[in-house]
């Protein structure tokens, strides 16, 4: 059996030949041949050219695989690309930032060994600051809530799938992807192993927060149609509570004496309205964006170079 290891690297020059050295101090003691699948996705450091010294220097240890997309695709698409793109009995995603740890590796072969197509990485700590942690805690919560699948909280990208589930994967059409989310769409058997989230060890975030968010909006927007119904609901309200006003308005003119000033309900009544109809337009443009994406049948990467 053949375990294959995809590797997303954007501008990690600072810690890949670490990372690299612990994980194959791990993978090396599981009885199995694997493969090393790195993604180089349009680094500006020396990056592809550190993945190269290493494929050199640890060839005689393990096999190494280097995509260089032609640009920076985004961390999604340089997963899918690895996925799509190896070729092992098994294939594990995992950051290069030495965030994700690989000591829950063997845990992770074992649970597949006995029978799940999917084992996943469930954070049980993370060294982010309290408020990146809050947002995500959030994010979690709101997703369990609102999409009609299970996903783990606090489960990411760092976990392994099998290669019937890969296969699956593969014939998932979309652009905007979201891999937790198309990762637990697919079924199969799936179960988790507790991992904490390590500090990063350098630099910062390849993602960043304005990622991140593109990311949640991928999650959420791509796994359900609720906020469109919730959006009609809130115009069925707004419309309900126009007719409402109209009618009170009415009955003053007609049926009483009283001197309404009507300047400052008006204007409240229009900021009020004009406010929720852009929050509604919004909320559609955000999935005609996506429809946009869809249609036009990009690939989601393009390798430049393999070696």
């Amino acid at each position: 059996m053949k375990l294959s290891m995809v590797l997303p690297v954007h501008n990690e020059s600072d810690t890949l030949r670490e990372f690299f050295s612990e994980l194959l101090s791990v993978v090396e003691n599981l009885g199995l041949d694997f493969e090393a699948v790195f993604i180089n996705d349009g680094s500006s450091d020396d990056s592809l050219a550190l993945m190269r010294l290493i494929k050199d220097e640890f060839s005689n240890r393990a096999e190494i695989v280097i995509l260089d997309l032609a640009r920076n695709f985004g961390h999604q698409a340089a997963v899918t690309a690895g996925v799509e793109n190896s070729t092992g009995d098994a294939i594990l995603v995992m950051d290069t930032d030495l965030q994700d740890d690989p000591a829950v590796i063997p845990e992770m072969i074992a649970k597949w060994r006995a029978g799940a197509d999917v084992v996943y990485a469930t954070r049980t700590s993370r060294e982010e600051p309290l408020p990146l942690r809050i947002l995500f805690k959030t994010y979690y919560l709101v997703f369990s809530r609102i999409t009609p699948i299970e996903i783990p909280h606090a489960a990411g990208n760092f976990g392994l799938i099998d290669r019937r589930v890969a296969e699956e994967m593969r014939l998932l059409p979309e652009h905007n992807r979201y891999y937790p989310g198309l990762r637990a769409w697919v079924g199969f058997r799936q179960d988790g192993v507790d991992s904490p989230r390590r500090a990063r060890a350098s630099g910062a975030s390849r993602v960043g927060f304005l990622g991140l968010t593109e990311l949640a909006l991928n999650g959420l927007f791509g796994f359900s149609a609720l906020p469109l119904r919730l959006a009609f609901a809130v115009a069925i309200l707004l419309a309900l509570a126009g007719v409402t006003g109209i009618a009170v308005i009415f009955y003053i003119k007609i049926f009483t004496n009283l001197a309404v000033p009507m300047w400052s309900s008006i204007m409240t009544l229009i900021i009020f309205t004009a406010s929720a109809q852009f929050f509604l337009i919004g909320l559609l443009g955000e999935y005609v964006a996506r429809i946009y994406t869809e249609v036009k049948h990009r690939p989601n990467y393009i390798i430049r170079d393999r070696y």
